[in-house]
């Protein structure tokens, strides 16, 4: 099951790197973009008598209203919600990394490896280029200017940046699947490095 849920995670990841802008993913996902919006894509099962849709529908807009009801304009917004052949897909914007981490009570941070390091991570770990080789931030071209996604979830997703991946934690929780992504599969600090 594991496996068919990674499968499904990547194929979604290539569609949407491949350009299909319009389409969702199937799986678990996070995006972000050059701006730094995040684009959450959640899949869930949904096939029991008990649920509705349209319920469930009103309580996302109620949180939604709840949460931005302090910013002067919208910072979560309800992208796409439908439920289809008994699966649910939840798709939110987020304006930026703490908006995303505050709603969701995840941490997720995304920034320069210099700003990172202001915010107190501890970035003097080990990590995987793309090819599986070990390296360290002091031997990344980019250097302080990287930019870095950093994650911590308990659930497995896939992870889209919108510059080329130059490394990940090692550790195993991180693998890079694409040019411009990641597959995060396990609970635990999981951080993405790109140019």
């Amino acid at each position: 099951m594991r496996k068919l849920i990674c499968i499904c995670l990547l194929a979604c990841g290539i569609f949407l790197l491949a350009g299909c802008g319009n389409s969702v993913p199937e799986g678990n996902a996070i995006s972000v973009d050059k701006k730094g919006t995040i684009t959450s894509t959640i899949t869930e099962s949904f096939d029991k008598d008990f649920y509705d849709a349209d319920e469930l529908k009103e309580e996302i807009d109620s949180e939604l209203a709840d949460y931005n009801k302090t910013f002067a304009k919208d910072h979560i917004s309800l992208k796409k919600f439908e439920v289809k052949n008994g699966t649910a897909v939840l798709q939110m914007t987020f304006a930026g990394s703490d908006d995303y981490s505050s709603y969701n009570e995840e941490e997720l941070f995304v920034g320069t490896v210099s700003e990172a390091r202001a915010e107190g991570y501890d970035l003097s770990g080990e990590l995987l280029d793309p090819n599986g080789a070990k390296t360290d931030f002091g031997s990344l071209e980019a250097g302080d200017e990287a930019k870095v996604l950093i994650l911590e979830t308990d659930d497995a997703c896939q992870v889209l940046v919108p510059g080329e991946i130059l490394a990940v934690s090692a550790g195993g929780n991180v693998t890079v699947t694409g040019k411009k992504q990641a597959a995060v599969e396990s609970a635990g600090l999981s951080y993405i490095i790109y140019k």
